[in-house]
């Protein structure tokens, strides 16, 4: 079946305000669940590209997606053609943004940030500001983890914490326990020191909603 789809968007800046009404009837569905269903939830986008969950739509049945980008820090990528030219869309940190998907085929997403391997650490502070040796290349949110001493004790990785940088090409971050608020003391028990070396996995949060064609 055919879908009806209606919206408003408003825009308003200082004193000029401006606003669009839309209405549209797609071309009627041709998947075997023709019935305007549509998926829903949340996940964390890495920086490998992976196709967003469809659950019963389809390849050629995606239709309207609105995706809010959660993170506090980081860029969100959106592929609008099967895993390639992420350019097309990106979402700012706390940034929402509606998208017609149209004919371009499954919706593609990852951080705009990629990871970084052997990342020498100079110095950590008690208040959880880390510095390191070299800059960290585009601002986000990281998972952190030494692949060094001291922070190494089960021979692969260290002890996980998200890492955020607020500028590209920083060489100073913070670091936070898992849940991304709480500040982290590197410093006390040495447990971070100017030999160590950390993996840094970049990472975004989102929700969305995406509909049927």
């Amino acid at each position: 079946m055919a879908t009806i789809i209606t919206g408003s968007v408003s825009l308003t800046y200082g004193t000029h305000s401006h606003s669009e009404i839309f209405n549209t009837t797609t071309a009627a569905s041709t998947h075997v669940n023709p019935t305007q269903q549509y998926a829903a939830g949340g996940g964390r986008a890495t920086a490998t590209g992976a196709a967003l969950e469809d659950d019963v739509l389809g390849s050629d049945a995606e239709g309207l997606l609105l995706i809010k980008n959660t993170n506090t820090v980081g860029d969100l990528s959106v592929a609008m053609s099967g895993g390639d030219n992420y350019y097309h869309i990106k979402i700012p940190a706390a940034t929402a943004n509606l998208i017609s998907v149209g004919t371009a085929g499954v919706v593609y997403i990852k951080t705009a940030a990629a990871n970084l391997t052997g990342h020498g650490v100079a110095s950590v502070t008690t208040a959880g500001v880390i510095t390191f040796d070299s800059a960290v290349t585009t601002a986000g949110t990281y998972l952190m983890f030494a692949t060094t001493s001291p922070d190494h004790s089960d021979a692969v990785t260290g002890t996980s914490f998200i890492m955020k940088t607020t500028s590209d090409s920083s060489t100073t971050g913070t670091v936070y326990e898992l849940d991304g608020t709480t500040k982290k003391d590197l410093n006390t028990g040495a447990i971070y020191s100017g030999s160590t070396e950390v993996t840094l996995n970049a990472l975004v949060d989102y929700r969305y909603t995406l509909t049927e064609a």
